[in-house]
């Protein structure tokens, strides 16, 4: 469900926070999950509420914003060959480099919290985060993903 449209890319080559959001909210807006505000909003919920989290050594960031923007729940994913930086979640000047980035667009706003929730007990789980660096394919990935009841 979550990963329907299979918006994820693999080894992307973003250079800026900005840029690797705006390819995943780009992917999401073609594949009719959000609408044409989703992106912006996305960043500015980001300036206010950064999402970047260093666990066990890793970088990951969880961008999202408000349900109005989203027209059907979806996970985009994008793993980056060269960190970009992040400002991590509850600070708005420590700065993280992120590698692995899930971009929430969750219609139902109380799906929010419990995904968040899910996904945070996901990065604990340091198998699968190095998973995330070798998977190759959007099936590896899917596969992975529902192995943590992630769908």
């Amino acid at each position: 469900m979550y990963f329907d449209e299979k918006v994820i890319i693999l080894n992307g080559s973003a250079k800026t926070k900005e840029e690797a959001l705006s390819e995943l909210a780009n992917l999401m807006l073609t594949k009719n999950s959000v609408n044409e505000s989703f992106l912006e909003n996305v960043l500015k919920r980001e300036e206010v509420y950064p999402t970047g989290l260093l666990v066990n050594g890793v970088g990951i960031a969880i961008p999202h914003t408000d349900s109005e923007y989203v027209k059907k729940s979806q996970l985009g994913f994008m793993s980056l060959e060269t960190p970009v930086v992040f400002n991590e979640m509850g600070t708005l000047d420590k700065k993280v480099e992120v590698n692995l980035i899930f971009m929430l667009a969750l219609k139902e706003a109380h799906e929010q919290l419990s995904m968040l929730q899910q996904l945070i007990e996901m990065f604990q789980n340091e198998s699968v985060i190095s998973s995330l660096f070798e998977i190759e394919t959007e099936e590896e990935f899917i596969k992975l993903m529902e192995s943590q009841n992630l769908k």
